[in-house]
């Protein structure tokens, strides 16, 4: 019995000494978690335009003078936006700043998350994708618990039961 465990001493500290050594470094989550969903810049009509984020990728499309989709970065508070194949040497940089809005429709204490993004650079299609994402982008629906879009029902009850009045046009395409 003490020979094992010896052994597991052993090994947890083996673990521990050379583990830091061999394991990539753990990525800081800064806000890259945090914008996953789908985001409207037209809230009154939230399913004609979207912009979906969802871990390291993105999508524009809707009724936009720009749809594409690439890669993107999040470092602090600039978003990077690469790889698209309308432009795929063009990276766009824009500084981020994130907010909350009272939900359309629902109880003032029901916030809706928001995200501004203004231009640093950006020269794909001739600044036609920059054009297109300078705005205030409202969150149209997530699954990050607690965080909500406007067309997320406001709790986990009226989600199982469909007891909520959903916004008009969010119905999900």
């Amino acid at each position: 019995m003490l020979i094992l465990a010896a052994l597991l001493v052993a090994i947890v500290v083996g673990w521990l000494v050379i583990g830091p050594m061999i394991l990539p470094d753990p990525v800081p989550a800064a806000h890259g978690a945090s914008l996953d969903g789908r985001w409207t810049r037209t809230p009154e009509a939230p399913l004609a335009t979207t912009l979906t984020l969802d871990n390291s990728m993105y999508v524009l499309s809707g009724d936009l003078a720009f749809n594409g989709s690439g890669r993107l970065a999040i470092n602090e508070d600039e978003l990077s936006l690469m790889a698209d194949p309308g432009c795929p040497d063009a990276i766009g940089r824009y500084q981020l700043e994130l907010g909350d809005i009272d939900r359309y429709g629902l109880l003032p204490e029901n916030q809706a998350q928001i995200m501004s993004l203004m231009l640093i650079e950006d020269d794909c299609a001739d600044g036609a994708r920059a054009a297109t994402l300078v705005e205030t982008w409202v969150l149209r629906a997530s699954r990050r618990g607690d965080v909500r879009g406007i067309c997320d029902p406001p709790n986990e009850e009226a989600a199982i039961t469909g007891h909520w009045p959903e916004p008009s046009g969010c119905s999900q395409p």
